[in-house]
């Protein structure tokens, strides 16, 4: 089915490969993204493309359409120059309820003047010592909540600015963080842009180190650029987070708790408590606009080292699950797979690894075949890309059942150890096995890889992921509950095979003004 010709991408913004593609077929296959892709260019594509690569930011109508055509592909991200701060950007801090502290004020205020001399923040909430504190560094106060949907649209009431950074009070922002962000608003589709966040370094004991670390794994997107969209699912022609991206494993319910946002394109929700800044940021991406992670633009925020404030932090956002579908009439929000991916899945934890193999198998055979059909991409490299694309919706999956099914995992761990001590029922025994690995293989991998910010053994690692877990199905039920709403609890199926072709406008004589059908014609085979 032909598509309608994307809007060329704008002067001067550049584009960056997402790691997962590869090149085959001499250059002329881009095979990779999620769900998996190929796309044909012709000659001339090609050529634009390495300039691309090389770093060369596309000029000609040509080669602009063409990078937005991989960028909606998710074949490729925007790569924008850092734009300067001026007048037309506003920096508001706010504060994540309660009073604000003035030391983690001070930190932030010295930060920004350090960075963006001449700046005035913007201080929304702050309150005696504080205030006073804002003040004598130049910033300006304005009441508020401190917090919070309220503290969102305070500062969206007073600040005349095109652009809009919004940072926690305690935040450190990097160098660049700002200008590396608002690079992205020469696109005037995107609306918002998130940079990536880390754990702020300070001194702490052995579990509150490794709360802060177990934190900082689910705000994190991880090292590369990414669309971002509601519940972490694709919007077809909008590409997905490919699989060896971190960004696919953070929280999608995790507070958004820095933000460089278009002023017009944002409307607050009074109602989204804790997950105002998420609300705003999907709102913004369901009406059309892009929203954009950044990683190049960093800043740092103090992570929960309590145990307590950790799992309270797990249940009440995962919480908040069902009423933000009840608001977006969403009737599903759990991971998005493919059906063979999801039968595998629930084949493994039926206690039939074998048959779950065998239908995962043949799903990616299907999906391999696919990508050779229109676009032409060679078997062996359509092969690879199934497997990431399987490999990841089952890694997904399993993530949602400790996280949302976790009483009937641990419930099957517990009848099967039982089934044990009796000796009979093999497959119910097999069944907790599976269970119990679901529950805890991924934190003890996690342990492996972080082990520089795990100060305690694996197991303690483990038993506070697998307790967190816990506490965020727990939440998910408690919102489920409460609202009405089962979304949380359903996975989002996606559509079956299908290819589609992707026709481009060529330009005459390098001129905008004159456009004909394209005499090269691009394919996409999606699935």
């Amino acid at each position: 089915m032909a598509r309608p010709t994307p809007a060329p991408l704008p002067r001067g913004l550049g584009i960056e490969i997402d790691r997962s593609v590869r090149f085959t077929d001499e250059g002329h296959v881009l095979v990779g993204g999620t769900p998996p892709r190929a796309l044909r260019l012709p000659a001339t594509g090609v050529g634009s493309v390495i300039r691309g690569i090389s770093g060369a930011r596309p000029t000609d109508l040509d080669e602009r359409i063409l990078a937005r055509t991989l960028v909606e592909a998710g074949l490729a991200h925007p790569c924008p120059a850092p734009a300067a701060l001026d007048e037309r950007t506003r920096i508001v801090l706010i504060g994540r309820g309660g009073a604000i502290d003035p030391a983690a004020l001070i930190t932030t205020l010295d930060l920004i003047a350090e960075h963006h001399p001449g700046a005035r923040p913007l201080v929304v909430g702050a309150t005696g010592i504080a205030a006073r504190t804002a003040r004598a560094r130049g910033a300006r106060t304005v009441d508020g909540p401190t917090g919070g949907p309220g503290a969102l649209a305070a500062a969206l009431a007073v600040c005349d600015g095109e652009f809009l950074a919004l940072l926690e009070a305690g935040a450190e922002p990097s160098p660049g963080w700002l200008e590396n962000a608002l690079g992205h608003f020469v696109d005037p589709d995107v609306a918002a842009v998130i940079p990536r966040t880390l754990a702020v370094r300070r001194p702490l004991g052995p579990s509150g180190m490794t709360v802060a670390a177990l934190h900082a794994l689910r705000a994190d997107r991880g090292a590369d650029p990414a669309p971002v969209l509601p519940w972490g699912h694709g919007h077809r022609g909008r590409g997905r987070p490919s699989p060896p991206e971190e960004h696919g494993a953070a929280d999608p319910l995790e507070p958004v708790r820095v933000l460089v946002a278009r002023r017009a394109a944002v409307r607050v929700s009074h109602d989204a408590g804790e997950l105002a800044g998420t609300d705003l940021v999907w709102r913004a991406a369901e009406e059309g606009w892009s929203v954009r992670y950044e990683p190049r633009s960093r800043v740092r925020l103090p992570m929960p080292d309590g145990i307590g404030t950790y799992l309270r932090s797990r249940f009440v956002h995962a919480a908040e699950g069902g009423a933000t579908a009840r608001r977006y009439g969403r009737w599903a929000t759990g991971p998005e797979m493919s059906p063979h991916g999801l039968v595998a899945l629930l084949s493994v934890l039926g206690g039939r690894p074998v048959s779950g193999l065998v239908i995962g198998a043949a799903g990616a055979a299907l999906t391999a075949r696919g990508l050779t059909g229109e676009a032409g991409a060679p078997t062996l490299e359509a092969v690879r890309p199934a497997v990431v694309d399987l490999t990841s919706a089952v890694r997904a999956g399993a993530r949602t059942a400790r996280t949302t099914w976790w009483p009937v995992l641990a419930g099957m761990v517990v009848a099967g150890a039982a089934a044990g001590a009796g000796g009979r029922r093999r497959g119910l025994v097999r069944g907790a096995f599976l269970a119990g690995a679901v529950l805890t293989v991924p934190h003890l991998a996690s342990w492996r890889r972080r082990r520089g910010t795990a100060t305690v053994g694996p197991l303690g690692w483990t038993a506070l992921a697998v307790a967190g877990d816990a506490a965020c199905a727990l939440g998910t039920w408690w919102g489920v509950a409460r609202s009405g709403s089962l979304a949380p609890l359903i996975p989002r199926v996606r559509s079956p095979l299908f290819s589609t072709s992707l026709e481009s406008p060529q330009v005459g004589a390098g001129s905008e003004g004159s456009r004909t059908k394209s005499s090269w014609g691009s394919h996409v085979s999606e699935s």
